[in-house]
């Protein structure tokens, strides 16, 4: 995820830049705050970000936030981390308000609250973040004081699967190998693993390849089969270009 969001920032600096360019102006500030934070050099961002994120630049508040939660150039300081993730969530920003969820849900130097972490978390959803619909799936299994909506809860899952959510489609395959609300069904288990291993990556690759791999040693050769046709057909119907 880290990675994910350094490349944004650069591809929001040279944006900046682009259109800075074409005007015949010099590279602005905040352009070469982010290429800073792209690069590392998180001491110096950090003091390049600070007056754009008090003058309500939603992009700078955003990274401050990333920064004091991981205590990139700065010691961690979470306090820091929900207020500058508070404003540029309230400005509409995406991934503060994936962030800002998460801190609501897991009560991350604030008290747990759980109608707010559903707050922000499917605002996050609606502008497309894939991770904040298998998050509101899981609060709606019964987390956080959010009443258990098992059907709510299959639907988020749904989605964020077609969003491409490796973890959304590993939790749907985990809930049908264990027959949970449903009969146990390892086929439909294995198609949900398999489609799930071709959008995962690190640790979470690696604990999907486990569980694909031991359903298909258990499941006869037909069986397996069954389960990558569903897969190929799921991948057609919801992955059209």
């Amino acid at each position: 995820m880290r990675y994910l969001i350094k490349f944004a920032v650069v591809v929001v600096a040279g944006a900046l830049i682009a259109t800075d360019c074409q005007a015949g102006a010099e590279p602005p500030t905040l352009s070469d705050a982010l290429i800073r934070y792209a690069k590392l050099e998180y001491v110096q961002a950090h003091r390049m970000l600070l007056p754009f994120a008090d003058d309500g630049n939603a992009v700078a508040q955003e990274i401050l936030g990333f920064m004091y939660a991981r205590g990139e150039g700065v010691p961690r300081d979470d306090a820091a981390a929900f207020h500058w993730f508070t404003l540029a969530a309230e400005a509409g920003r995406a991934e503060a308000q994936f962030e800002l969820g998460r801190i609501y849900r897991d009560g991350v130097g604030v008290t747990a609250d759980g109608r707010a972490a559903l707050r922000w978390l499917r605002s996050a959803a609606d502008q497309g973040k894939a991770d904040a619909y298998d998050a509101v799936a899981e609060l709606y299994l019964g987390r956080s004081g959010i009443p258990a909506d098992s059907a709510t809860a299959t639907e988020w899952l749904l989605r964020a699967a077609e969003h491409g959510s490796a973890q959304a489609m590993y939790n749907i395959g985990l809930r049908h190998a264990q027959g949970q609300d449903a009969p146990r069904d390892e086929i439909e288990a294995l198609m949900w693993f398999d489609l799930a291993y071709g959008d995962a990556v690190g640790s979470l690759r690696d604990t999907i390849a486990s569980a694909r791999m031991a359903l298909t040693e258990r499941l006869m050769p037909i069986q397996v089969q069954m389960a990558l046709n569903r897969s190929r057909e799921w991948t057609r119907a919801h992955r059209q270009e």
